[in-house]
């Protein structure tokens, strides 16, 4: 059985949808996906964030 986690790193998330979609296991309602998702993704606060982080157009300032 292929998981989730092997197929992204070997690039296989097409035979992994396969393989769950034989499973049974369908789509996911998106809505309540990002609500889940929400409850356990951390974001960092906007004081971490040090000087040489990218700015708006993706340069650093060297």
């Amino acid at each position: 059985m292929l998981s989730l986690a092997t197929a992204i790193k070997e690039g296989r998330l097409e035979e992994f949808i396969r393989q769950q979609e034989a499973a049974g296991i369908g789509p996911i309602n998106e809505a309540a996906f990002l609500r889940a998702a929400a409850k356990v993704i951390k974001h960092e606060p906007k004081s971490d964030r040090t000087s040489r982080s990218a700015s708006g157009g993706g340069s650093t300032g060297k």
